[in-house]
């Protein structure tokens, strides 16, 4: 397939677009009150913030499935890794502080192992967020 080479601007900005990744074909699509109030909605609710773009995929999915806007996963994702940090962190003063109790002596085994299911419990509960936002990721990106 050969591409067309896009000629350096010494000003910047965007490159220029090619004629088939130009959108300037307009169509016109009448809608009653009630559904174009019910689209615009959709779109809101779903998170787009342009709801053109969200018709436009709606229209040239190839699946009748939900088009879910990547971004307000992408803004979860942001908030939740420093939490997540948070929490590795915890966990490792926690790890640090009961190392030093165990090898004092100063710690019955029961916690330990107490600990130990627990530590189990968070890398299972890790492994399924990653595997369902893998899951999540592949769905769209396959539309």
């Amino acid at each position: 397939m050969e591409e067309e080479i896009k000629n350096w601007n010494p000003k910047g900005g965007r490159p220029k677009k090619s004629d088939k990744e130009r959108r300037d074909k307009p169509v016109l699509i009448k809608f009653t009150e009630d559904e174009r109030n019910q689209l615009y909605k959709e779109s809101e609710d779903l998170g787009w913030k342009q709801p053109l773009v969200y018709f436009r995929n709606k229209l040239l999915s190839k699946t009748n499935s939900t088009n879910y806007n990547p971004q307000s996963l992408f803004k979860a994702l942001n908030k939740l890794n420093p939490e997540l940090n948070k929490v590795g962190n915890n966990i490792n003063q926690i790890a640090r502080y009961v190392n030093y109790l165990d090898k004092n002596n100063m710690v019955d085994q029961k916690f330990i192992t107490e600990y130990n299911t627990c530590f189990k419990e968070m890398i299972e509960v890790q492994k399924e967020y990653t595997l369902a936002i893998k899951a999540y990721l592949r769905s769209v990106s396959k539309k």
